[in-house]
């Protein structure tokens, strides 16, 4: 594959991963990330340009994470919870897979540190 994973086909492959019998939450949870993103990078001049894996940082992490799913779900005090095991499962896979660029693993990396993802 020459160039990086788009976002959409990550997430796909990811879900792929997910057990048959997992509870609902975690086939959720990669579509409202994927949902997240599309609404965080939509650019109404560029709309065949597709959301690279690369282009998730620190900072789209902390925006899904720390805003969008609460204000998505403010009953859902458990939702914070939630999306740290996804992003804890979904960044094995990133590293399994080597999608990550050195410079976003650190980000990565920071961001879990900070949000006390382990």
């Amino acid at each position: 594959m020459s160039g990086p994973s788009s976002l959409e086909e990550t997430v796909r492959s990811f879900l792929e991963t997910i057990p048959e019998g997992a509870p609902s939450s975690e086939k959720e949870m990669p579509s409202l990330f994927l949902e997240f993103s599309e609404l965080l990078f939509e650019n109404p001049e560029h709309t065949s340009e597709k959301i690279s894996i690369s282009d998730l940082g620190g900072f789209e992490l902390d925006e899904f994470l720390n805003f969008y799913l609460e204000d998505m779900f403010p009953d859902d005090t458990k939702i914070r919870e939630k999306g740290k095991v996804f992003l804890k499962k979904f960044r094995k896979f990133l590293d399994k897979k080597s999608l990550l660029k050195k410079e976003q693993e650190e980000e990565w990396k920071e961001f879990f540190k900070e949000n006390e993802i382990r």
